[in-house]
Order: C-alpha cells, then structure tokens, then sequence
C-alpha cells in the first residue's frame, strides 16, 4: 500500500511525500500551464526535470547534502527522491541562539561555495530551500531553477537573492546572517570568493538605479 501527501504547491510544481516498502521517499511532478502551447509546455516541462534531476547527483559529488536521487520519469515529469526528515532553515532562524544560527549559516555559506566551485548555482537559495536535520546538518533542496557551467555574473546573482532572502524574511537578523553566510563562502574559496561577491555587490547598485 502506498501513502501519499501533499508537502507543498509551488508554482511549477507539487510535492508529495510518499510512504512506500516503510521508506519516506519525495515525488516532485512538475505541472502543465496551460498559458503555453502544449508543445512548448511540454519541452521545458521535461527539460527542467532533467536538468534537476542532473544537478541534484552533482551537488552530491560536490560534497553538497542534498536528497539522493532513486528515478526519473521525463515523460511524467517527475522525480522520486529521498524524504528529507527535518525543518526549513526559515522555521527555525527567529528562535535560535545566536551562535546556533551563525554556524548554520556558516555552514549555508560554505554549500553554496561548493556549488560555485563546481561550476553551479542553485537559482533560488533561500532559507526556505535548506533543511535542518535532526544533527544539525544542512540540506539544499529544490534545485528547479540551478544552472550549470555558471558564470561570475551567475554565482553573484545567486549570493544577491541570498541577501535578498535574508533582508525580507529575517530582517531582525539579516545582517549576523549573512556575515556568517560570507564568512563561510569565503573560507572555501578564499580568493575566488572575490568575483561573485564583488558581483553580488554590482547587481545589488544596478537595482537602486532602475
């Protein structure tokens, strides 16, 4: 017997979380629009699956936490992956010790300094898209919108949503936040942190004169 929940609806997609063989697996479906031709719906429907599906196995060899991958259907447009057991970094930030918070965006800064170093951006890393564990380990998920063979302007992109992230869903804490999140860029890069956080600061000046 098969158990399934809806965990969440997104704009492009659904969640569920399935109960199969005592195992808690994910099943993302990606969903028509009907605003498109069928066509073309259909194309990107099943190319962003892919392109999930491939970043996902990257991140992993990058030594980036994220759900294990068990199958593909391109022509369902779905993935089933692991069940993540934990709670969104966004939950828990405003009640967290300061020192508790600070390693976790550490820890935050240091995945998305992985991702880069292997060439990759998660295209929406937000507080929301980490989940803790109950040992206090980080895991990125829903990588919908990554890219790969990224570039400086992609990798400063992906560090200004960040901040963005911080100022408008953790304003109270923002700026400890994403201190600690730099920091923990910073210590894997070290001197190829430079690019995209000097990026970052380009693209944040671009927006207060448009």
């Amino acid at each position: 017997m098969v158990k399934e929940d809806v965990l969440a609806l997104g704009a492009e997609s659904v969640i569920f979380k399935l109960e199969r063989w005592n195992q808690a697996f994910v099943l993302k479906s990606r969903q028509a629009k009907p605003y498109l031709l069928e066509e073309i719906d259909s194309l990107l429907r099943k190319t962003r699956t892919a392109r999930e599906c491939r970043t996902l196995i990257i991140a992993r060899t990058l030594g980036v936490r994220t759900p294990a991958v068990y199958s593909v259907d391109l022509n369902n447009y779905t993935i089933l992956m692991d069940f993540i057991e934990g709670t969104q970094f966004k939950l828990l930030a405003e009640k967290l010790p300061e020192r508790q918070l600070t390693r976790l965006c550490f820890k935050f800064g240091e995945s998305i300094a992985y991702l880069h170093e292997g060439e990759v951006v998660h295209g929406d890393p937000t507080t929301s898209n980490v989940i803790v564990d109950n040992q206090q380990r980080l895991w990125l998920i829903d990588f919908g919108l990554s890219e790969m063979n990224a570039t400086v302007e992609m990798k400063g992109v992906d560090l200004h949503l960040i901040r963005r992230a911080l100022e408008t869903t953790h304003w109270d804490r923002q700026e400890s936040m994403l201190n600690a999140t730099i920091e923990g860029y910073v210590a894997v890069l070290g001197d190829g942190a430079e690019g995209p956080l000097s990026r970052m600061n380009e693209i944040r000046e671009r927006g207060r004169y448009h």
